[in-house]
């Protein structure tokens, strides 16, 4: 048997270690986004797989690989059926402008007497499209970077669909060789760590579905309520887009004023203009109340965290690191809260868990990602 290191060799491995991890993950840094949006992505499908595996009795692979297909052909319908959508509310802008230009034109020739000077509005209209034609040059010749950024996009779209691909068919055998990596006699507790922080990222998922059911609920009556044209398809787009913190209301609301504006109500006797500042407005006020006070709630109650928190974790991680940050912020610091509590405990000596709770928690008899009968700690010791 080789030589036990000491204690000086073992510290100066594990700094090693850390500065090549560090140096790794600073490289790295660009692909650190695209790999947590396929790492959430693969998480929710992955629970689809156990779903079917565990209906159908499929092999891993033929199960993820039907999952995958069906996700992917939702991802490529999706802009198909948008797309002619869109082409028609891009077609009632061109007639609602065409009629502003017409306005416009009989405004501008009409000569406006101010102080007893005569003011030709078509002068001014000269001169500050001269000011924005010169200010817009420089966006033409940069044409060409976003024609660049455009093209980067898309090869990160691919990048991630590969990566959630893996990351499912992976997933088992990923998780049993990060436990792996811990010594023997604590994989038990690895195991035991992961089944709580599993439960953190579904409590996550549903409390965000209860939320995205809410404002879908919301919107449609409001906007039934306000005839407001594809009221039903506005509201379910709403509901899904709420997921995204900030963002995705915002969006969602943008929709729903256009769609005001172009369309008009269905039933109630105001301009459309007006109609697209109500159903503005009306968004505003519900959105703030899901930010302020429906959000917080809702995952505070499903995650069992204080609502103060969760609003100012959100809110600040929106402002500080962009959108992705706040949509995965609240797991991550209930992730952080338990394995914190469980380095505390052995820090000090004491069981991670209460007697009375290990023994009430058992792991079910059939296979399951977090099953300790699937661990290759329990799988040596029943081979001894």
């Amino acid at each position: 048997m080789s030589k036990e290191w000491s204690p000086l060799t073992r510290v100066i491995v594990i700094s090693i270690c850390l500065l090549l991890t560090g140096l790794f993950i600073y490289l790295i840094r660009p692909l650190i986004g695209p790999l947590i949006v396929a790492a959430l992505v693969a998480y929710v499908l992955n629970l689809t797989v156990k779903w079917l595996k565990s209906r159908t009795q499929l092999q891993h692979t033929w199960a993820v690989s039907i999952v995958y297909i069906l996700f992917l052909a939702l991802f490529i319908a999706t802009p198909g059926i948008l797309v002619p959508v869109l082409i028609g509310q891009f077609r009632t802008l061109s007639r609602e402008l065409s009629v502003i230009e017409a306005q416009i034109e009989a405004y501008l020739t009409t000569p406006v007497v101010l102080l007893d000077r005569i003011i030709y509005p078509e002068q001014l209209w000269a001169y500050f499209l001269g000011v924005a034609t010169e200010s817009l040059t420089p966006a033409t010749e940069d044409a060409v970077q976003v024609l660049e950024a455009t093209s980067i996009s898309l090869v990160w779209i691919l990048i991630i669909l590969v990566c959630i691909y893996y990351l499912m068919l992976d997933w088992p055998g990923l998780r049993d060789w990060l436990i792996g990596l811990v010594p023997k006699q604590e994989q038990t507790d690895m195991y035991r760590l992961l089944d709580e922080i599993n439960v953190i990222w579904q409590a996550y998922l549903q409390g965000t579905l209860v939320l995205m059911l809410i404002m879908g609920i919301v919107f449609t009556v409001v906007g039934l309520a306000l005839g407001l044209p594809g009221a039903v398809a506005i509201g379910i787009v709403t509901g899904l887009l709420s997921m995204i913190p900030e963002l995705g209301p915002a969006l969602a609301g943008i929709l729903a004023v256009l769609v005001a504006l172009f369309e008009g109500s269905n039933f109630l006797p105001i301009s459309n203009f007006w109609f697209a500042v109500l159903v503005g407005a009306i968004y505003l006020v519900v959105m703030q109340i899901k930010s302020l006070w429906l959000r917080p709630l809702v995952m505070g109650r499903f995650m069992h965290m204080n609502t103060g928190l969760v609003f100012v974790a959100i809110i600040g991680a929106a402002v500080l690191h962009g959108i992705l940050a706040a949509l995965i912020i609240l797991p991550i610091l209930a992730t952080v809260g338990v394995i914190g509590r469980y380095i505390r405990a052995r820090l000090f000596n004491e069981s991670p868990w209460p007697q009375e709770e290990v023994l009430a928690m058992t792991h079910p008899a059939e296979p399951s990602d977090l099953n300790l009968a699937t661990s290759p700690l329990s799988s040596a010791e029943g081979s001894e």
